[in-house]
Parts: C-alpha cells; sequence; structure tokens
C-alpha cells in the first residue's frame, strides 16, 4: 500500500470525527424548528434555546485542557479513540431523551467531544502526514466541518430529530474503526525516547524514502538534545534533606520550567499566532452564520420571513462545503501567507461593504430596486466565499504546523481552550448584536476583530508550506537552515570520537 493512501487512511478517520461535529453543530437548527412547528413532546423557550445551541462551548473548555494529559501519557491514537466516545453518547442521549434537561446533557458531551477533539485534530494531521501532503489533508477539516453541518440539515428535512441523530451517530462508529486500526504517532513515541517503535510506526506510514529517512533522523536528533538538555538541568540541581523542602523546590522548579517555556520564542510566537487565528475563525463566522444565518440574511436581504430566505441560506450552506473541497488544491499550490491575507482582507472587506450597503439602504440613500436585490446576496456570496476558501482550512493548518514537538501538546491545548470560551461568547452576543446595533453593526465590530488578529499575524507568522514540522520550529528559534547542518555535523563528530 503506498504512503498516501495510508495516511489518507488515518486521516480520515478525524475526517469523519469531524464530519459529525458539524452534523452536531448542524443539529440545533433541525430540532428546534421541528419542536415549534409540530409542537414536540417539549415547548423551549428563547432562554432553552440559545442555551442548547451554546452547551457545547462549556464543555468543551473541559475538553480542551483534559486532551493534552490524554495526548502525553497515552498517545495520539488511544486519545483520539477516546474522544469518540462521548460523541456517541450524545447521539444516543438525543435519540432516547424528551426533555431539556436531557438535550442539554447531550450537547455537553458534544461539547466535551468538541473540546478532546480540537487540540488534537490538527496535531493528527500533521505529525502522520508528509509536508507537501499536509496542507491538503488539513484542508479536509473544513470539508468535514461543512459537510456535517449540510448533512445535518438535509436529514433534517425529510427525518424525524430522533432518526437525524441516529444518521449522524453513524459517523463517530465508523471512526472508531478507522482509528483502531491506525497506528500510534512516531512523533508521540520518539517524544517518550521509543526511538525504535517511533521508526516502525513512521515507515508505515511514511515510508523508507531519502526525504523521510532525513526528517526521521532529524526529529530523533532533536529529541536526543532535548532529553540531554533536561538531564543537564536535572543532574545541576541540589537535592535537598527535608521532604518541605523538596516540595518548595518542587513547586518553585515547575514554575520556573512555566516561565522558562513561555519566554522561548519557538513557543509563544506559535502561541499567539495560533488564539489570532482561532479568533478570526470564530467571529469570521465559522459558528454563528450556521446557527444564525436565517436572522443574519433576513436583515441583509431586507426579509421579514424565515422562510423569503431558505434558499439562499441553502446556497451559503453548498458554498461552505465547495469552497472547503477547492480549499485543498489551493492549499496544496498556493503559500500559506499568501492565501491567508488575501482571504483574510477579502472577508474584512466584504463584512465592511455588507454593513455600509445596510446603514446607506435603512437611510434610504440607496433606493434603486435592481440594486436592493442583487447587492446584498452577491456582498454575501463573497463574504462565503472570502472566508471558507482561506481563512476556515487555514485554521486547522495553522494550529497543526505552527507549535514545537516537545511542546505541541501544551501549546495546542493553551491556544484551543481560547475557541471554545469565543465559542460561547460569539453566539450568546450575537443575538444582542443584531438586536441593539443591527447585523450591520455586528459585522463591523466582527471586521474590526478579525484586522487586528491579521495584523498580527502578519508580523509574525512565516511561510510554513512544504516545510518539515522541524524547519518550521528552528525558523522560530531564529536558526537557519545551514546552522542546523552544522550543529548535526558537530554531534556526529562528538558522537564518534566518544566511540573511538
Amino acid at each position: 500500500m503506498k504512503p498516501f493512501i495510508k495516511q489518507a487512511f488515518v486521516v480520515s478517520g478525524a475526517a469523519l470525527n469531524i464530519v459529525g461535529h458539524g452534523c452536531a453543530h448542524g443539529y440545533p437548527a433541525v430540532l428546534f424548528a421541528q419542536l415549534i412547528t409540530d409542537g414536540g413532546p417539549v415547548t423551549l423557550t428563547d432562554h432553552d434555546t440559545s442555551w442548547i445551541a451554546s452547551a457545547v462551548g462549556v464543555m468543551g473548555i473541559v475538553g480542551n485542557f483534559i486532551s493534552p494529559v490524554l495526548m502525553t501519557r497515552f498517545g495520539r491514537q488511544k486519545s483520539h479513540l477516546i474522544c469518540t466516545i462521548p460523541a456517541l453518547l450524545g447521539w444516543i442521549v438525543f435519540v432516547l431523551g424528551n426533555s431539556v434537561p436531557l438535550f442539554l446533557l447531550a450537547r455537553f458531551l458534544h461539547g466535551l467531544a468538541l473540546g478532546l477533539r480540537t487540540p488534537l485534530a490538527a496535531i493528527l494531521v500533521a505529525e502522520y502526514t508528509e509536508p507537501k501532503y499536509r496542507g491538503a489533508f488539513l484542508g479536509t477539516f473544513a470539508i468535514s466541518l461543512g459537510l456535517g453541518i449540510l448533512l445535518s440539515h438535509v436529514w433534517g428535512a425529510y427525518l424525524s430529530w430522533k432518526n437525524t441523530a441516529i444518521a449522524c451517530s453513524l459517523f463517530p462508529l465508523i471512526s472508531m474503526v478507522i482509528i483502531s486500526l491506525s497506528p500510534e504517532s512516531a512523533s508521540w513515541l520518539i517524544s517518550k525516547g521509543r526511538f525504535e517503535d517511533a521508526k516502525k510506526a513512521f515507515r508505515w506510514v511514511r515510508g523508507e524514502g531519502e526525504a523521510q529517512v532525513k526528517e526521521l533522523e532529524s526529529m530523533i536528533r532533536a529529541q536526543e538534545r532535548e532529553i540531554q538538555s533536561a538531564e543537564m538541568r536535572k543532574n545541576r540541581q541540589v537535592r535537598k534533606e527535608f521532604k518541605i523542602n523538596r516540595i518548595f523546590r518542587s513547586i518553585t522548579d515547575t514554575l520556573k520550567t512555566i516561565m522558562r517555556i513561555f519566554k522561548k520564542k519557538e513557543f509563544y510566537k506559535p502561541l499567539i499566532i495560533a488564539i489570532c487565528m482561532l479568533i478570526v475563525f470564530e467571529f469570521g463566522g465559522a459558528h454563528m452564520v450556521p446557527a444564525y444565518g436565517n436572522l443574519i440574511l433576513q436583515a441583509v436581504l431586507d426579509k421579514s420571513d424565515a422562510k423569503d430566505v431558505a434558499w439562499q441560506f441553502t446556497v451559503i450552506d453548498l458554498l461552505r462545503t465547495v469552497c472547503a473541497l477547492l480549499a485543498i488544491f489551493l492549499l496544496k499550490t498556493v503559500k500559506r501567507r499568501t492565501i491567508l491575507f488575501t482571504s483574510g482582507a477579502m472577508t474584512v472587506l466584504s463584512l465592511a461593504l455588507i454593513s455600509a450597503f445596510v446603514y446607506l439602504r435603512k437611510a434610504e440613500i440607496i433606493t434603486q430596486t435592481w440594486l436592493l436585490d442583487t447587492v446584498p446576496m452577491t456582498l454575501m456570496v463573497l463574504y462565503s466565499v472570502s472566508f471558507c476558501l482561506g481563512l476556515v482550512p487555514l485554521n486547522w493548518v495553522i494550529c497543526g504546523e505552527v507549535f514545537p514537538l516537545t511542546y505541541r501538546s501544551l501549546g495546542s491545548t493553551l491556544s484551543t481552550s481560547f475557541l471554545t470560551p469565543a465559542f460561547v461568547v460569539s453566539m450568546k452576543t450575537a443575538p444582542h448584536f443584531y438586536s441593539s446595533i443591527g447585523v450591520e453593526g455586528a459585522f463591523l465590530v466582527y471586521s474590526a476583530t478579525l484586522t487586528v488578529c491579521l495584523l498580527v499575524m502578519y508580523a509574525m507568522l512565516p511561510e510554513t508550506k512544504d516545510r518539515t514540522l522541524q524547519d518550521i520550529e528552528d525558523s522560530f528559534k531564529g536558526k537557519k537552515n545551514c546552522d542546523i547542518e552544522v550543529q548535526l555535523s558537530l554531534m556526529d563528530d562528538k558522537s564518534n570520537l566518544v566511540s573511538k
């Protein structure tokens, strides 16, 4: 079996998991519509619907902090398997439940699964796949998320909300089978000093070409240097006779270690970049549009009934999935920075233009019928294409590429821990924004937020396309390729002298 097919097999487990999460994001619209229209076994208030919609983010924070513990202790493969369990249980609760508390429980379980998976998914693809395929594989996550949202809406149009939950539960089930058949990450095995096991896992998924061998040796050598540095620091410590002194020293050393990590350029720069990318992802509309798309389209298109924007909402859903598919080819051929800042600039511009148009329409400055009929939807299409073609898939790509191996679990967790509060804040505040300053005012706030984050990333983000993870880490450290080669040759010379 070719390495590409093996890598695609492993990634498909993560992709199907994300399809399931996409279904979870789209499912509340199905649940609310059917319960309100048909009466159903439960009467939902506005308070109930807002909490059911945003409950995912609450438990997502918990999952974010559990995930690195699982990844570090049990490895990537077992952690990935564990995160599918609450996702499956959530769908089971929806099938069996008929009350608001059970609906909230199901959403909490989905939130836990989302929190566990978010730091893990990008790391999985980054560590299992070759640099030349990494962008394309990471880009499939955006397709998977959009596909899940679309499928849940389509199934919900023809099936009951309970049968829709049954259909959605198939994705975590199939994902569990694929994950069980996948090997452990070679990067994790290297971090644990299990170099022989790492070589076997790496060769299985990546092959034994010259470039692959060189990358593997570079990772092992980097980890050996890290182990030697840790041993030297440990040997310099003075042991204390009394237990209280040992405890105090342990706490002090832990704090010093944390401070030392945060002072390292290869840690704090990727952390800032990843946080900015996740804020752009959330406040750019990744979850607000699927949840509140009807309200947004009614305000932008000046319609009074949700039924009047039904086909436009379907167009936006389809564009999200199509753009995610096209983004795979874009990520394969175009540099990351080019995609990021072109897509970011167009997204900010389209949000500002939509806001300006609505203000002008309300002021009755624009009154021509043909403009009122064509411009708003054209701008919404421009916004959807700009955002979904670049910023959405790059969220997964950049967060999966920038963190160094030693701090990858910690960095990914700290950065993604900002996503779930941002999710809750955006989902809970959006209706209040829409009713107070209008959709047009909210879009101005979001465009300003995106602009600040994009400027920070413009100053700090290096180009990562077709570069190994070790090479990206060295670029944050300020090392050049020639410096790395000199260090490796010196290490070889020292090892030869020792052996002699």
